[in-house]
């Protein structure tokens, strides 16, 4: 009888997984947006180039969420856009700007950038993830760079 609950247990444990990953999905797919408000599709659509970000910072207003990047002084990003997806548990921001020319010489110095995003919800506990790297990224409460 204990062998039959148990796999009761894991049958019970691996469709409640299943569920919460179809949900998020769902989410996912629902609530991509990007900076304008439209809806928005992969962030490499349109000749535009996904990017990563360095650091989360937590706002004074709770919806909104202050990410940093690095860029370059002698070829900066440009039109750098955001796109959010946001879940429960998680914001996945993704980064995205017109391609940097593969025949210019920058120079790897580091200048930082701040992005304000606005969510729809306060940002709370939820994880932030870098959608460029799908990596999370720590949320730091402290004051953004030269926020």
């Amino acid at each position: 009888m204990d062998r039959n609950r148990g796999a009761t247990i894991v049958a019970i444990a691996t469709v409640a997984v299943l569920a919460a990953l179809t949900v998020i999905a769902v989410v996912i797919g629902l609530s991509r947006r990007s900076n304008d408000g439209g809806a928005s599709g992969p962030p490499s659509l349109g000749g535009r180039e996904a990017f990563a970000f360095d650091a989360a910072y937590v706002d004074a207003d709770p919806k909104v969420l202050v990410v940093q990047y690095g860029d370059s002084g002698s070829c900066p990003s440009e039109a750098v856009r955001h796109d959010v997806v946001e879940a429960p548990d998680l914001v996945v921001v993704t980064l995205n700007r017109t391609p940097m020319p593969t025949d210019r010489a920058c120079t790897d110095d580091y200048q930082i950038k701040l992005v304000r995003i606005a969510l729809t919800v306060p940002l709370g506990s939820r994880e932030v993830t870098d959608g460029s790297r799908t990596v999370p990224v720590p949320v730091t409460t402290n004051s953004p760079p030269f926020g």
